[in-house]
């Protein structure tokens, strides 16, 4: 089996659950006519959906190669989204997300250390002025206390 198609598996069994925990929600009035689980239900079925198009035109399974040679980025990957929840508390929003989307970059293959720099600093302070001033969220500020 590919890992495409595991991928798609998982996925698949991912919105599944998904769309069964949806069930649960329960409007407060009886004038929303479509309730607070219509939104979950569309993203758990086009997730769904998506799951089976990328079973149905994964490619069979190529043998060359070591696991880790074939897998050990995006493994790698996976692991640092991980230490990426992990660490959002103790180093606060900026710290870790800037850490995370540029060994992102780098292990994915970027080449240049100041692009992947540049990116994951921009994106770093993208995402803060979105979530921290426009919807006025309260991010971790981590062991620095920044941003105040």
């Amino acid at each position: 089996m590919t890992a495409e198609r595991l991928a798609a598996i998982v996925i698949l069994l991912g919105s599944a659950q998904y769309i069964r925990l949806a069930r649960g929600y329960h409007g407060l009035t009886v004038a929303d006519i479509l309730g607070p689980s219509a939104y979950p239900y569309m993203i758990g079925g086009l997730m769904a959906l998506m799951a089976v198009l990328l079973f149905i035109q994964s490619k069979p399974a190529e043998t060359a190669g070591t696991f880790w040679g074939r897998h050990g980025r995006p493994a790698l990957l996976a692991a640092s989204i991980y230490a990426y929840i992990r660490l959002l508390d103790p180093l606060g929003f900026v710290l870790s997300t800037f850490a995370f989307i540029l060994f992102g970059h780098l292990w994915l293959g970027e080449r240049s250390w100041g692009r992947a720099a540049g990116l994951a600093l921009g994106v770093t302070i993208a995402l803060w002025y979105l979530f921290d001033r426009v919807f006025d969220l309260n991010l971790p500020s981590g062991f620095l206390g920044w941003p105040p």
